[in-house]
């Protein structure tokens, strides 16, 4: 008797899997542990390069490392799976989500410089908690839609290390400030994830034949 196949529950088991190395997690960790050097990084650019170019060399090698690692580490060991409709439809809805969040954050960037809201002063415990109200939404979302739940944590320790970087806003070196909250932070989310991707290459060795 042929047993009848659920390829949107064999999708989501997909979903569940696809994170268990932990290495996405080393990623995310080795991108904000980074930020920690931007400060120091940007004295030696001249404006606007100098916020934007630090950020986007952190997010060059994230990727490189990601497509070097996923193919020659984690594939050989979990194989490769073609997407079907429900994780297309999972990536269309990232996209858009991610999308409009880069839209709004452009918005906000933008409407000082053409003079709208530029008269708005927000500082401490109030900008903290307008910071993480924009900001924790998209991870909750994506780790919702990935089935990635270590992801709400790496959300809210990442919000910590705002929350840290404006406490002591007044009263640090803000190189020292960056160092501490976003370098933290990150080490913390990079070893965390470390941990778990150790377990998993001893949890899936590759045999001789394998790796030849």
């Amino acid at each position: 008797m042929s047993e009848h196949i659920d390829l949107k529950t064999i999708e989501k088991n997909v979903l569940k899997t696809a994170h268990q190395h932990g290495f996405f997690d080393m990623i995310i960790g080795f991108v904000v542990g980074g930020m920690a050097f931007g400060p120091i990084f940007r004295e030696s650019l001249p404006a606007p390069y100098k916020y934007f170019l630090w950020p986007l060399i952190l997010i060059i090698i994230a990727n490189i490392l990601v497509f070097t690692v996923v193919k020659y580490i984690i594939q050989p060991r979990m194989g490769f799976a073609k997407p079907g409709p429900t994780l297309r439809s999972i990536r269309k809805k990232i996209f858009v989500v991610v999308l409009i969040h880069f839209i709004l954050l452009l918005i906000i960037f933008i409407l000082p410089f053409i003079g709208i809201g530029s008269g708005i002063q927000v500082g401490g415990i109030i900008f903290i908690l307008l910071i993480g109200l924009f900001f924790m939404p998209i991870f909750i979302i994506i780790a919702y839609l990935l089935k990635y739940p270590r992801l709400y944590l790496i959300g809210m320790l990442i919000w910590v290390a705002i929350f840290i970087n404006e406490l002591f806003y007044t009263s640090t070196d803000y190189r020292i400030r960056w160092l501490f909250s976003f370098g933290i932070i990150g080490c913390i989310i990079f070893f965390m994830g470390l941990v778990i991707f150790v377990r998993f290459l001893k949890k899936y060795p590759l045999l001789k034949e394998e790796m030849a």
